[in-house]
């Protein structure tokens, strides 16, 4: 038997780490306060942008794993009846549940989530005051969220809230309130993002481990509802979130003039309506799988449409 050498093991702590914090996923939600930060004032300020740059990915990563941290027990049941993943999924980048799976011990698990946390919070802080109170409130709405699992299906508006407030906490970290907010751009932005989380990412997420939640009484809307119900949900939330990030391409035509309307009409339709509309007439959790991989790019795109019609010569 081959002595692990320092390096594997070293490899083998990244992996689990990248996995508890869902790495990938975290990543990629990053973009939603950059959008924030990018539609609320025109050319915000590098140094403030950096700071919430940073304090982003340590909330995100927090966030993520926090999640994991509080459904161990959960996760620890859901290994007795793992499907089998045939199918690239987001989430399953680095080791799945790797708390649950006993590749992460849990004091280690506790030490990266507050780690990470008060990294976030101080730099929150550091850019106002309100972008640490909406962190606070965000990961308060994922512990109400995760206590809620095997409680009640209606639990998806809590996470929609946590992550339409995170998206606020880069608009207020480069224009303080004080300064004079846009509050009807603000609330679409802030509805974009809640209805984006629903649609997009937690109730086909739900959908795709319907196999595996009915084992552990999870109470989700596709394994309540049934899959007819849930996909006439999850359409509506995503034809919201598409007209949404239009309108709020056409309230800021004067910073992103047609690149941002074209851009995230181009976006919208790749990321959201033609996966929806696959979903609805084949509402399978392989399809909404698919749903849940391409929806979760859509922020990731509007944000590059933003740089590109921020970069274009006046």
């Amino acid at each position: 038997m081959a002595i692990p050498v320092p390096a594997d093991r070293v490899r083998d702590r990244v992996r689990a780490l990248y996995g508890f914090s869902r790495g990938t996923q975290a990543t990629l939600s990053v973009a939603q306060p950059l959008i924030g930060a990018l539609i609320a004032v025109d050319g915000p300020a590098l140094d403030r942008l950096a700071v919430a740059l940073v304090a982003a990915f340590a909330g995100y990563f927090a966030l993520f794993a926090a999640n994991d941290l509080l459904d161990a027990r959960l996760d620890r049941r859901r290994f007795a009846h793992l499907r089998p993943y045939e199918r690239f999924d987001i989430d399953s980048a680095g080791v799945r549940h790797p708390l649950a799976q006993g590749r992460l011990s849990y004091r280690a698990g506790v030490t990266w989530v507050v780690t990470l946390s008060l990294l976030a919070l101080v730099l929150a802080a550091r850019l106002h005051w309100l972008c640490a109170a909406l962190f606070v409130t965000a990961a308060l709405l994922q512990v109400g969220y995760c206590l809620l699992a095997t409680v009640t299906p209606h639990k998806f508006w809590l996470t929609g809230l946590s992550v339409g407030l995170g998206g606020c906490a880069g608009w207020f970290a480069v224009a303080p309130p004080e300064d004079g907010v846009d509050w009807p751009r603000l609330l679409l932005f802030f509805c974009w993002l809640a209805a984006w989380e629903i649609g997009g990412r937690n109730l086909v997420n739900d959908w795709a481990d319907v196999e595996e939640d009915v084992h552990l009484g999870v109470r989700t809307v596709p394994l309540v509802r049934g899959p007819r119900a849930a996909g006439r949900l999850v359409y509506v939330f995503l034809v919201f979130t598409f007209v949404a990030g239009v309108v709020l391409m056409i309230a800021g035509w004067s910073s992103f003039r047609a690149i941002g309307v074209v851009g995230t009409l181009l976006a919208g339709g790749w990321a959201l309506l033609m996966p929806g509309l696959a979903l609805r007439r084949d509402p399978r959790p392989e399809t909404a799988l698919t749903v849940f991989n391409r929806a979760s790019l859509y922020p990731v795109l509007v944000l590059v449409v933003l740089l590109l019609a921020a970069a274009r010569p006046e």
